[in-house]
């Protein structure tokens, strides 16, 4: 693929001028019919038989991706390599990346916790919280760039949503993030619970529905998110077992201990029980006190408190989803699709779900794919997509892709997505055309 060597930075300030005289990239294949949006099969194929041709072939990318290489160029290519959905990121967390297609810059730190499109103020009314936009963003609207190409390149558009893990808003909002046992806020994880998040995060999605071609809204980290994050020089001495992970995550803030109350758990008792159990692992360490609990079950079975916290707890995120659905896409087309596997709880108000085969071979993908599909019920006629990563050194070349997508067909999955385009070596992306050929 074409590198331009134009830098992010310059770009943006020539992006509105790059921007006015698209130009179709020479030698693009002109969209078939079968890959135009318009004409694609939406009842899918009945639950346990495999589907003939994968209707949804998607693409994480980013902004930077098409700062960097045009959106024409882009968006041709994918046209090209037989994909029809391009999963765009709205909004992102940190990261520190390699970028092996693109030696300016080889190494990119994300803005972290910042939206790629411009956001209306008039949305966010009933909640304090506000996006941060991208320095990305304000030169160019990427949403609206590539939502009027849609057609030429036979594409569609799906908003790649980050949630509640947001960083800056964390650190400058600490009274609407996440705050265990003890009193820390986590900074990365605002608390689905809290009326202020679950506005903003309905907002975030109301905002993309209404002013871009959206195919999709699909959302990830709309729920709970845990202690470790990968923050730089996270450290654990303790050595927290997976349990005690996951008690230093419970959310204690006043929006959960309120909530909570009201559906009738007793949130004394049980966060005297996390935190007991918390203490005497930091007090015992290396070691562990004879009895202690080794998984979240022995110590429910132990405290009917703590039990009844973690069943309230499951609602939180399953109640946004279906006001998503109802508030920020009512009177939309957008389809809502989750990252997980199935889930009955939120079913009717969810257009699709999908299984993860990163880093797994093509045997290995099949059975996942099989063994996730086992839970659709038999009616099920919404999107049941996998997910394949590119990179880490699987696939390892073009036949082992071409088995893994065959794979994902095989398993009854209605479509997959790569991930994800910036971070893939350009080898690899060079074998997705392959891959999907006549699948």
């Amino acid at each position: 693929m074409k590198r331009h060597s134009l830098s992010r930075r310059k770009f943006l300030g020539r992006s509105l001028l790059a921007l006015a005289a698209p130009t179709l990239a020479a030698g693009r294949r002109q969209p078939s019919p079968d890959s135009n949006p318009a004409s694609q099969n939406t009842s899918g194929p009945t639950p346990g038989q495999p589907a003939n041709r994968l209707r949804f072939r998607g693409l994480f990318l980013h902004a930077w991706d098409l700062a960097d290489d045009g959106v024409d160029e882009v968006m041709g290519w994918m046209g090209d390599c037989g994909l029809n959905t391009m999963c765009l990121a709205a909004t992102y967390h940190s990261g520190w990346f390699v970028h092996p297609g693109n030696a300016r810059p080889r190494g990119f730190m994300t803005e972290g916790s910042v939206c790629y499109f411009p956001w209306h103020d008039e949305l966010y009314r009933k909640t304090k919280l506000r996006p941060i936009t991208s320095r990305l963003a304000e030169g160019a609207d990427w949403f609206a760039e590539t939502g009027r190409r849609l057609e030429r390149y036979g594409l569609r558009l799906v908003a790649w949503t980050i949630g509640a893990h947001n960083t800056r808003l964390g650190l400058k909002h600490p009274e609407h993030a996440q705050r265990n046992v003890y009193g820390d806020s986590i900074p990365h994880a605002l608390c689905p619970a809290d009326d202020d998040v679950r506005e903003y995060l309905k907002a975030l999605c109301r905002d993309l529905a209404l002013h871009y071609p959206l195919w999709g809204l699909q959302l990830e980290s709309f729920g709970w998110s845990r202690f470790a994050h990968g923050h730089h020089h996270e450290r654990d001495l303790a050595g927290l077992t997976p349990l005690e992970q996951e008690l230093i995550s419970l959310c204690f803030c006043p929006s959960c201990l309120r909530k909570a109350a009201a559906a009738g758990v007793d949130v004394g008792r049980a966060s005297e029980m996390v935190k007991a159990t918390l203490d005497a692992a930091f007090r015992e360490a290396p070691g562990r006190p004879k009895g202690h609990p080794e998984a979240m079950a022995d110590l429910e079975h132990t405290s009917p408190d703590v039990l009844n916290f973690n069943e309230w707890r499951k609602a939180i995120p399953n109640s946004l989803v279906r006001e998503i659905k109802q508030e920020s896409l009512e009177r939309t087309n957008c389809r809502l699709l989750l990252q997980g596997g199935y889930n009955s709880n939120v079913a009717s108000a969810v257009d699709g779900f999908a299984c993860n085969a990163y880093g797994r071979s093509p045997m290995e993908t099949l059975e996942i794919c099989r063994e996730s599909r086992r839970a659709l019920p038999a009616d099920w006629k919404g999107e049941f997509n996998c997910y394949i990563r590119l990179g880490m050194g699987v696939p390892r070349d073009s036949a082992e892709l071409r088995g893994i997508v065959e794979a994902v067909r095989d398993g009854g999955c209605r479509g997959l997505a790569f991930y994800n385009r910036s971070e893939s070596p350009p080898k690899m992306l060079s074998w997705i055309k392959g891959a999907l050929d006549g699948i």
